[in-house]
C-alpha cells in the first residue's frame, strides 16, 4: 500500500504525520503571510490542508477571509477542533473527500508540500481544482522548487526521500510548468521565500 492508505490503516500513526507536518509547517508561516495576498479573496481552501494550520494563518491575517480544509475524512476534525481553539470556526468548515477524485468550488486553492507527494499522477489534483474553481480563481502552490543547480544541493536529501518513502519527487519549474499545463492553469509569478519553499501562483489557463 502507498503511504497514505498506511497511515488509514494505522491511525495513530497518521494522526504523528500530521502533527509532524504542521511542525514542518510552523516555520513557513510567517513567510506565507507575507507573500501570500488573499484580500478580495472570498473562500479559499487548503487542499489537503491536514490541522489547517496555512489557511487559519491566512485567516487570522485577514479577518474577512472564509476557509475550508479538504483533506480524507479521518483527518479533517482535527482542523477543525484547532480552529475552534483559534476562534475562527464561524467562518471555519472542513470537508473530506478525495482530492484526486474532486474538490470544492474556491477562489483560491492552496496546496502546500502536497505535489511533491506523488509522481506525476498529481496532475489529476490540479484538474480537480481546474474543474470546481471559480472563473477568477487563483492556485499557489507551496512547494520546495528546484530554480536553478546552486538550489539543489539543499532539496537533494528530500529528493529522494519522497521517491523512497512517497513516490513522489521534487520539481525544478518547467516540471511543474509541464503539470499546469497538462491541467489547465498556466503560472503567473514566483515568490521566494525566505527559507527553501517558494510559492507559485496560478491562474487559469486561456
Amino acid at each position: 500500500m502507498n503511504l497514505f492508505d498506511y497511515y488509514t490503516a494505522n491511525p495513530a500513526e497518521g494522526a504523528l504525520f500530521i502533527s509532524g507536518m504542521s511542525s514542518l509547517t510552523a516555520p513557513v508561516l510567517r513567510e506565507a503571510q507575507r507573500v501570500i495576498d488573499t484580500s478580495g479573496t472570498a473562500l479559499a481552501v487548503d487542499v489537503g490542508g491536514g490541522d489547517g494550520s496555512l489557511i487559519r494563518s491566512l485567516m487570522r491575517t485577514n479577518p474577512e477571509l472564509r476557509g475550508l480544509v479538504f483533506d480524507l475524512p479521518r483527518v479533517v476534525g482535527t482542523a477543525r477542533q484547532e480552529a475552534e481553539r483559534d476562534g475562527l470556526a464561524d467562518r471555519f468548515s472542513v470537508l473530506g473527500g478525495d482530492f484526486f477524485e474532486s474538490v470544492p468550488e474556491a477562489d483560491l486553492y492552496l496546496l502546500k508540500s502536497i505535489l511533491h507527494d506523488w509522481d506525476d499522477s498529481c496532475v489529476r489534483i490540479l484538474r480537480s481544482c481546474r474543474r470546481a474553481a471559480r472563473p477568477d480563481a487563483r492556485l499557489l502552490v507551496v512547494e520546495t522548487v528546484i530554480l536553478d543547480d546552486k538550489s539543489f544541493g539543499p532539496v537533494a536529501m528530500m529528493d529522494m526521500n519522497m521517491l523512497a518513502v512517497a513516490h513522489g519527487q521534487e520539481r525544478d519549474l518547467a516540471e511543474y510548468d509541464a503539470l499546469f499545463a497538462a491541467a489547465g492553469w498556466r503560472r503567473t509569478a514566483v515568490h521566494q521565500m525566505n527559507d527553501p519553499h517558494s510559492v507559485v501562483e496560478l491562474r487559469i489557463a486561456d
